[in-house]
């Protein structure tokens, strides 16, 4: 879910800068988190989906290490 909701918001952004042909305000990933602070559940938004990512991370690695193919 974080991973998707970190994408979605990225989308939110590229979709809003093409609307006002302003390229400036495309967000990449690293200015995600700082706007997800700015809503009314503060920074526990921006908490979760860095946990989450996280844990998406820690999943990855060991689906990697011990897959068997």
């Amino acid at each position: 879910m974080a991973r998707g909701l970190v994408f979605a918001a990225a989308g939110v952004f590229a979709v809003r800068a093409v609307i006002a042909y302003e390229p400036d305000e495309a967000k990449g990933m690293d200015d995600i988190l700082p706007c997800l602070a700015g809503t009314p559940l503060g920074p526990w938004l921006p908490a979760c989906v860095a946990a989450g990512l996280v844990l998406f991370g820690v999943f990855s690695f060991a689906l990697a290490r011990w897959r068997r193919v």
